[in-house]
């Protein structure tokens, strides 16, 4: 039963990232040639700001809410932790927006509304999807981020494209493009049946702050492993190196964006299964088959990694093709880190992750900052890679005595085609061999996920010919 659940909710969340990472992948040849490499990378470096920011003004509540929330059967105590949630939102946002207010007033700031604006949209981005998570509305979940997505696209096409709004319309777009997910996420959940402000409670905010503490901390540091590369970036090769790096980002974020789905739902299945007898044999199954899906995922993109430079991206942003395989490599182990979290956070040892992510956290920014100046924006990748490898390490070991994990024979041989396909990428002579890496990657893809694919297939086959 909670395979099925997991599988399930897997599926639902996966049609939306897939609809959603589609029309990123058209847009973002598009996003990138309306803007010049240094305004695309001054946004890159804003958005990273406003991720940054979410942890403090939310104090991680979205986790906590979750956590909670999923467990109760009490009306009356949901309305209490997603009530004083809220009130925990407000009351930082109006507390940063005063803040941001009066350096744009001391400073002179030309994207402090802009800024501002975005932020907000994010942060009660952020608010209602744990909601709607702790709620198990899942079809909520994916809708709206198919539908954010379409805003965005919208937005920013027409106020870059049509209104000629430069980088301030790209953030406008952006912003615009959240609200609008957010109007469908608050009528589809009919948000405001738990909204009360007389229940928010004092208890409440101290057993959601309680749990949710430690994982501010580690939003943080993981902050510092996936995204602080862009201010060093900045600081050290300027705007344009910035720009160049973010493309580089974005195919390895759709690979982690698509484990993302499964990361929801494993959260959600990791707790239902913790106290079953078969725990462990589950876990292993799901270990085993995450490092499988991830390396035919990985595989498959970086297969097209010289098609992707060469015909679709601007040419002003080849130098990223030798950035991604790097970086595409980090997902898996960034993958196997969220995997080992989800078991963590189901023990409700949320110190666990925030311990490991603050040492990657310290590797990421050493190599960066003593290699930034030799090698450039190898070191941003580099770092990357490094610290997750360094978390998924430190977490696998530390979960050793709670679940004995083993790697299946059959991995080993994915593992060592992952590490020709990594290789073969940065050929950019031959279009002939890129071609038939990519029939390999095709090939294995369909040999990884066969199970899938036949039970696809037949489900399908029930549907047209019942």
């Amino acid at each position: 039963m909670k395979q099925t659940n997991l599988a399930k909710n897997t599926a639902l969340l996966s049609i939306g990232t897939i609809l959603t990472k589609g029309i990123n992948l058209i847009m973002i040849p598009l996003f990138s040639a309306w803007l010049s490499t240094e305004d695309y990378g001054v946004y890159d470096l804003l958005a990273t700001y406003v991720s940054l920011l979410i942890p403090f003004v939310t104090l991680s509540s979205s986790d906590a809410v979750f956590r909670f929330v999923i467990d109760s059967n009490n009306e009356d105590d949901k309305k209490k932790y997603i009530s004083t949630t809220l009130g925990v939102v407000l009351f930082n946002s109006l507390i940063v927006i005063a803040a941001l207010t009066v350096i744009n007033y001391a400073a002179g700031w030309s994207y402090a509304f802009p800024f501002i604006i975005l932020l907000l949209s994010e942060l009660l981005l952020n608010h209602l999807q744990g909601v709607a998570r702790a709620t198990r509305k899942l079809k909520v979940y994916a809708l709206t981020n198919v539908i954010s997505t379409l805003g965005i696209a919208m937005f920013v096409t027409l106020f870059v494209l049509v209104l000629q709004m430069g980088l301030v319309g790209m953030i406008y777009g952006y912003a615009f493009g959240y609200f609008l997910g957010e109007a469908v996420l608050v009528v589809s959940i009919r948000y405001w049946k738990f909204i009360k402000f007389r229940s928010i409670d004092l208890a409440a905010f101290k057993e959601l702050i309680g749990y949710s503490y430690p994982l501010i901390p580690n939003n943080i540091c993981w902050w510092l492993v996936n995204v602080s590369d862009r201010t060093v970036i900045n600081i050290f090769l300027g705007d344009a190196a910035n720009g160049i790096y973010a493309i580089a980002c974005k195919i390895p974020n759709v690979c982690a964006s698509v484990f993302s789905v499964f990361n929801i739902s494993w959260q959600e299945a990791a707790i239902d299964v913790l106290d079953s007898e078969e725990r462990n044999i589950y876990y292993n199954k799901i270990y085993n088959s995450t490092i499988a899906i991830m390396i035919s995922l990985c595989g498959g993109i970086l297969s097209l990694n010289y098609f992707l430079f060469e015909f679709i991206f601007d040419q002003r942003y080849f130098e990223a093709a030798y950035y991604t395989p790097i970086l595409i490599t980090s997902i898996i182990f960034s993958a196997l880190t969220q995997y080992f979290g989800g078991i963590q956070i189901s023990f409700k040892r949320p110190k666990e992750n925030g311990i490991t992510t603050m040492i990657g956290a310290t590797v990421n920014v050493i190599i960066d900052l003593f290699f930034i100046s030799s090698i450039g924006v190898y070191a941003a990748a580099i770092s990357t890679l490094a610290a997750n490898m360094v978390i998924c390490i430190i977490r696998y070991v530390r979960l050793r005595n709670d679940v004995k994990f083993k790697i299946e024979k059959r991995n080993f041989a994915y593992i060592a085609y992952y590490l020709y396909i990594c290789v073969s990428s940065y050929n950019f002579n031959y279009m002939i061999w890129s071609f038939l890496n990519f029939c390999l990657a095709c090939l294995m893809f369909c040999i990884i996920n066969k199970q899938f694919i036949n039970g696809f297939i037949r489900k399908l086959g029930r549907r047209i010919h019942p």
